[in-house]
């Protein structure tokens, strides 16, 4: 009996310390609830790796515009509360009214996706310096932002080699394939 009972709990503790290794995976989707800013409570959520603020319709056809006041958030600023969601993978801010990004945004150590299209007012050339600190970035989204031709070149060139970083509609539609 006595072993039975010291079994038992070698296999429970085992199976609680694989559980705490389990890596947990929180998606939250806020895509066009007309916000203005980002729900205290979501960061308060340290398990979050997806969170969509963006549109939940994005329209690139000619002329392009941004999607009907409905189906879209008009997130300004981030708050610098946003570093603290260092598990975050996935971030998509697109058809938002974003100006600036936070400094704490370089504390998203995890950040791989991070979609900043449809944010006309968001000069990205000023924001470069803290979106190339982001050292697991893989994919950035930027069509629609505030850049010059001549810009596209210097924005490729401050990320690694193997971080796509799609600046026109083409490329875009693209990923999505």
């Amino acid at each position: 009996m006595r072993v039975s009972i010291i079994v038992i709990m070698v296999l429970v503790i085992t199976a609680c310390s694989q559980n705490q290794k389990l890596k947990y995976d929180t998606r939250v989707d806020l895509r066009g609830k007309q916000l203005k800013n980002i729900p205290s409570i979501v960061y308060k959520n340290s398990t979050i790796t997806y969170l969509d603020l963006g549109s939940s319709e994005v329209t690139f056809y000619p002329p392009l515009s941004s999607p009907p006041e409905n189906l879209t958030n008009s997130i300004s600023n981030l708050s610098e509360q946003i570093g603290d969601l260092v598990t975050l993978q996935t971030l998509i801010l697109n058809s938002n009214k974003l100006q600036r990004l936070p400094n704490s945004i370089t504390k998203l150590v995890n950040l791989e996706v991070l979609d900043l299209s449809i944010n006309p007012d968001l000069d990205i050339m000023k924001e470069l310096d803290k979106l190339s600190k982001l050292p697991k970035l893989r994919v950035l989204k930027i069509v629609d932002v505030k850049m010059t031709e001549s810009d596209q070149a210097i924005i490729k060139s401050a990320f690694k080699p193997e971080t796509k970083v799609i600046m026109t509609i083409p490329e875009y539609f693209e990923d999505y394939k």
